[in-house]
């Protein structure tokens, strides 16, 4: 794949994300939820220079559905996985894309361990009693954070190098 098809696949998805946002209120639903969380990040995923991970994209896409209804979402779900699809391998096997991807899962082991703590009430910012949406956000943050591992696993094991490819 040359450089120039990984460009268009990562920018073809970039739009289609920015095209999707477009139709969603920024203030409100998990589209609101993630631009006050980390407007960075999202900026990058919009400007194509990250990939989001695909329950961000499921999430938008429910945003969508309760604007526009279920069927339009369902829809519009299957553009926005085969190009979501194109897009990660293509940004995974650009170079330095596998080290990426380990970067990005330590990470995100270590965010599902906190946010296991936050459940279990032992750990940093565990969820005040006091506070009813902690509990919930803590869970939130765990199952996404699992989603995400397991994503990012499959991910590594398609640009993985078979065994015995390289020559001792």
């Amino acid at each position: 794949m040359t450089v120039h098809q990984q460009a268009y696949e990562v920018g073809a998805f970039a739009q289609y994300l920015r095209d999707l946002v477009a139709r969603l209120d920024p203030g409100r639903g998990w589209y609101g939820v993630f631009a006050r969380r980390d407007p960075a990040g999202m900026r990058s995923c919009l400007d194509g220079v990250e990939i989001p991970p695909w329950d961000v994209v499921e999430s938008l896409l429910a945003d969508l559905a309760a604007l526009h209804g279920a069927r339009f979402a369902e829809q519009v779900s299957v553009r926005a996985a085969a190009l979501y699809s194109a897009s990660a391998a293509a940004h995974d096997r650009r170079p330095g894309g596998r080290q990426e991807l380990v970067h990005r899962l330590e990470l995100m082991v270590r965010e599902q361990h906190r946010a296991a703590e936050r459940l279990r009430g032992t750990g940093p910012g565990a969820p005040d009693p006091a506070e009813p949406d902690a509990l919930a956000w803590a869970r939130d943050d765990h199952d996404r954070a699992t989603a995400r591992c397991t994503e990012l696993r499959k991910r590594l094991a398609a640009v993985a190098a078979p065994e015995g490819w390289f020559r001792a």
